[in-house]
């Protein structure tokens, strides 16, 4: 069945929300606001429908060609067809209607903080390897693989490693033991780390690794997951560490260094790293004499700079090799931190059964947020807590209890981790 409608918004998920003539709403990917086209109707679900563009009547002025000719097959990009200025719109679209649905007392929201890169601005790709030895993606919500030779929003590097891999004869023998690798980009020095991610009840053939070892483009290559490592990380033919240098305006314009492993979480964009790490910076304010508690801390990517911004840093996270990076972070940074492997949960509960309080928390959960935990927080008594998110849905909802509970929202900046998708990150102040 086909429906002529027009596309009111585009929504979190990256699709246009219309309505049809009996006013059933209709889900479209790959449209822009305002765009008038003609739709088929592909699915129905529970209280929508689901279809695909079959003509635009009316392009958006936003609408361009998009780069990448995988761009409708592959499942890594949603908004490839909006110029930049289009995304960053739609971006605060979406933080703002997750916010104001939840009900929450909002001013105003900050412009989007736009990417310093559109194009090659990813150093991390994890990839997918076929049982024929191809590298590539699952389509959206498939399990159809895409193989990909290249990919336009993969830094240099990472396209570099790609091209090698993809001409190795090692990839078919691996996906017998390895289901998935991903890239990583060292923004430092531009080494290459290739992190195998096992089949806990196969071990890695020593041919395959010598074979990895030859490679021109890797650096290092960090194994997880297979049964025969011990420890949390093994890392071959040598730890070249990955690592970064952030120039904090706060600071004097000083830098900082952060070096991390594979097993270590890490932002993508370096670029927009170093501008989130120094709105942070800002939003902290004077932190002479201040305590700073950091949730989810990982390596220490908040962390450190704010400590070198003169804070007392104690930093919580579960991953035992983030925090192994993180203090050797803080010790060459010469700043006042203490980190420990530990649940953010389980450690916001005992702070507060020990009768703790903090000066500012700062948080940066995974995307399921941190949930009915977070009503601990106002308990550790913080003037200030900075929240950054990357899912504005979960943002909503723990924003909500912290309001109930005194804290007033202050400012709420998007920022463009990801751009040609639909991906928002989103830094939050709230004081009491």
């Amino acid at each position: 069945m086909k429906h002529t409608v027009t596309i009111e918004k585009i929504i979190a998920s990256g699709k246009g929300l219309a309505r049809t003539a009996e006013g059933q709403v209709i889900m479209i990917p790959l449209t822009l606001a305002d765009e008038n086209m003609v739709v088929h109707e592909e699915k129905k679900k529970s209280g929508y429908l689901e279809g695909r563009i079959n003509t635009i009547l009316l392009p958006s002025p936003g609408r361009i060609t998009p780069s990448c000719p995988l761009y409708e097959e592959c499942g890594g990009c949603d908004l490839q067809h909006g110029s930049y200025q289009e995304q960053l719109r739609i971006k605060k679209g979406i933080v703002e209607e997750s916010l104001r649905r939840a009900k929450l007392p909002l001013e105003h929201v900050d412009n989007p903080l736009a990417s310093p890169a559109q194009w090659g601005y990813r150093y991390r790709l994890r990839l997918k390897i076929n049982s024929s030895g191809q590298l590539g993606f699952f389509q959206k919500r498939s399990n159809t693989f895409i193989p990909i030779p290249e990919c336009l929003v993969a830094s240099q590097g990472i396209c570099s490693a790609l091209a090698e891999l993809n001409m190795t004869e090692v990839l078919q023998p691996l996906a017998q033991t390895c289901p998935e690798l991903e890239l990583l980009e060292s923004p430092a020095d531009g080494k290459i780390t290739l992190v195998l991610k096992g089949n806990k009840q196969k071990k890695l053939p020593p041919s395959i690794r010598q074979k990895l070892q030859k490679l021109n483009s890797i650096s290092t290559i960090h194994q997880i997951g297979w049964q025969s490592l011990k420890g949390f990380q093994y890392l071959y033919p040598q730890a070249d560490p990955l690592s970064q240098h952030i120039q904090l305006k706060k600071h004097d314009n000083t830098s900082c260094s952060l070096s991390w492993s594979g097993g270590c979480f890490s932002q993508v964009n370096p670029g927009q790293n170093e501008q989130l790490i120094n709105v942070v910076c800002e939003a902290a304010g004077d932190l002479q004499g201040k305590t700073v508690l950091d949730l989810y801390c990982g390596m220490g990517n908040f962390s450190i700079p704010l400590g070198c911004c003169g804070g007392t840093i104690t930093g919580i996270e579960g991953n035992q090799e983030s925090i192994h990076w993180a203090e050797k972070n803080a010790l060459q940074a010469g700043i006042s931190a203490c980190f420990f492997v530990a649940d953010v949960r389980d450690a916001l509960q005992q702070l507060v059964d020990q009768g703790e309080k903090t000066d500012i928390i700062l948080l940066d959960p995974p995307r399921s947020g941190v949930g009915k935990d977070i009503a601990l927080l106002p308990r550790l008594k913080p003037e200030k807590i900075i929240y950054v998110s990357c899912d504005p849905a979960t943002l909503a909802r723990d924003l909500n209890t912290l309001c109930v509970q005194g804290y007033k929202i202050t400012q709420v900046i998007p920022v463009d981790m990801f751009p040609q998708t639909s991906h928002i990150e989103s830094v939050v102040v709230l004081e009491r």
